[in-house]
């Protein structure tokens, strides 16, 4: 029997659009569920906490429902935090959810998707929630197999569908053991899961995203193996299409079980190992479909790898969209039992967590009883960015160098966004352009004396406007920016040189290297920003800079990426990165208005 036989197969690319999807989206799910407090222009989804329990948040981008809103209930996620399609949250959403949740917990634990962009923008509120004295704590996520280590090495495993299984057995551990062991005990146990999760994914095409155009380059006759969940591309096209049993036992067992593929060993199953199966839906696959998958999931552990799953998930539980695929997620229980019990005495078996009951509404096995919704202080949500006022500059002449790298940015989109549709997911150019307007169109809103309070105010106006991995990137290194500028000024209305300037941007590459593992040769914007940096410390000659930064930038169309979305495409190799192109764009235009 053929794959599309079990799969839906449907090849239209029409799909239902609404205006603000995302909002429009929240607040119906917030309709459906009184249980739960939708905080409007936030998009914080969140319930009724406990003050001796810790808080458990997870988010990032939409189009994964019912992950992220759908798994907020007693006995799992204390609150989710959305982004825009396949995009991070921003830093500011993420912190806010944590002083709420602060007021009514013992701490917090961020459950974080091993993506870029999640990863900076929720490291970068936990950072910050620290400061205002907030326990927090992070547990970042990654269960794929697909990329392996020689692939994905520097990055790690993307977070697929196991994720839930975190976010469900740490939630039940909350509920019941936290006040005994506290946020770091949590953050364990999320670790520990983690740790004996393998995923893997596939499907006959890309989703469609509601106000994109549907591209892809699969025919009838192809399908992707090793899908991701933001409409990457696969590791791997299968043509033709296979069955659903050479699929199966050919392709994505193997990947998941074969001890012999060091590449894509991540965990060890042995024959009498208690095994769980998630077969999830990743958006466009029929219920009975699915169970059919399901059941032949589990005739091949068992004919080939002994393996009889002492329990079968199948439903809908992470999707990209409606996405015309499914995933196989196995956990190893027994090896997660032995190590909990190990560290958490009173923990006896890591289902008995899986199985616990919870109310929330995405959960496939959940128990209904009647809670209140929580009120919230909308104080918390105020957050006026302020730093120490130091280092008076020209602000004409800074307006005009920001307006006119803006234009030269925006003329640049559309070869931007043709690179990044051949590496990623094709919005670079749209995320830049976004975060450029962003700044000119708030540029009469920035303090017009001090220079580290209005990078302050602009590394702000661009974590709101842009969004995802980029957004995060230029915000934390805008604001260590600011920090350099507050350091070298030794009075406070010091006049910013270009000494006083080079120095500061050392010290911003610096702090966005606490955050991000890549470097130069890694194919991504440091590429060209560092050279921008070192060059212009040196000589404090702005050319100079910007054509260091172009050899760099241009240097990412002969190395493969090791970061962002263009390190799981199969060849980045021959295509310079979208992201270098775009800095080096921006500052050719500010050299104009220099």
């Amino acid at each position: 029997m053929g794959i599309t036989d079990f799969f839906q197969g449907s090849t239209s690319v029409k799909s239902f659009e609404v205006s603000e999807p995302l909002q429009a989206s929240l607040k119906g799910f917030a309709l459906a569920n009184p249980g739960l407090t939708l905080i409007e222009k936030q998009d914080i989804v969140l319930r009724k906490t406990d003050k001796s329990k810790i808080a458990l948040i997870s988010g990032g981008g939409c189009g994964h429902e019912p992950t992220h809103a759908g798994f907020v209930g007693q006995g799992l996620l204390s609150a989710a935090v959305c982004g825009e399609i396949f995009a991070s949250p921003s830093t500011k959403q993420i912190l806010n959810a944590i002083k709420v949740l602060d007021k009514n917990s013992s701490g917090v634990l961020l459950i974080v998707k091993n993506y870029t962009g999640d990863v900076l923008h929720f490291g970068l509120a936990a950072e910050r929630a620290r400061a205002l004295g907030i326990p927090t704590r992070v547990a970042v996520v990654g269960d794929d197999v697909a990329v392996g280590r020689e692939k994905g090495g520097f990055v790690g495993r993307r977070a697929l569908a196991g994720t839930v299984l975190v976010h469900k057995i740490t939630g039940a551990f909350a509920e019941q053991y936290s006040e005994k062991y506290g946020l770091d005990g949590t953050a364990r146990v999320a670790e520990i899961v983690n740790e004996n999760l393998v995923t893997i994914g596939s499907s006959l095409d890309h989703c469609k995203v509601p106000g994109r155009k549907f591209e892809t380059e699969l025919n009838d006759k192809k399908m992707e193996l090793g899908m991701g969940i933001h409409n990457e591309p696969g590791v791997r096209v299968l043509e033709p299409v296979p069955s659903v049993e050479e699929l199966l036992e050919k392709d994505m067992l193997p990947k998941l079980l074969d001890p012999n593929d060091k590449d894509r060993h991540f965990v060890n199953f042995d024959k009498d190992d208690d095994v769980v199966l998630l077969v999830n839906n990743l958006g466009g696959v029929a219920p009975f479909m699915l169970t059919a998958i399901a059941g032949k999931t589990v005739e091949f552990l068992d004919k080939n790898y002994k393996i009889k799953p002492v329990q079968t998930i199948t439903g809908t539980l992470m999707t990209s969209f409606n996405m015309d695929g499914f995933s196989i997620t196995l956990l190893n229980a027994s090896k997660a039992s032995k190590k909990l019990h190990e560290e958490f005495s009173a923990v006896k078996c890591v289902r008995t967590l899986l199985n616990a009951p919870t109310d929330a509404p995405g959960w496939p096995r959940i128990s209904y009883d009647k809670s209140e919704a929580p009120s919230i202080d909308e104080k918390l949500l105020q957050e006026d960015v302020k730093v120490k006022e130091a280092g008076t500059y020209d602000y004409d002449h800074f307006s005009k160098m920001m307006k006119s790298g803006a234009d030269k940015l925006i003329k640049s989109e559309p070869y931007i966004t043709e690179l990044d549709s051949k590496v990623g997911d094709g919005d670079c150019g749209y995320t830049l352009v976004g975060g450029a307007k962003g700044i000119t169109e708030n540029l009469e809103k920035v303090d017009k004396k001090y220079l580290s309070q209005a990078l302050a105010q602009i590394s702000d106006i661009i974590e709101s406007s842009m969004g995802g991995t980029s957004g995060g990137l230029y915000s934390i290194m805008i604001s260590g920016l600011a920090q350099g500028i507050i350091q070298e000024c030794k009075e406070k209305d010091t006049q910013v040189t270009p000494e006083i300037l080079s120095n500061a941007f050392q010290h911003a590459l610096e702090t966005l290297y606490k955050y991000t593992k890549a470097r130069p040769g890694s194919s991504t914007v440091i590429d060209a920003l560092e050279p921008f940096v070192k060059e212009f410390s040196s000589s404090n000659d702005f050319s100079k800079a910007i054509e260091a930064a172009e050899k760099g930038a241009k240097s990412t169309g002969s190395i493969e990426a090791k970061f962002g979305r263009a390190s799981y495409v199969s060849d980045s190799s021959e295509i310079p990165d979208p992201g270098a192109i775009g800095l080096v764009e921006f500052l050719k235009g500010v050299k104009e208005g220099y």
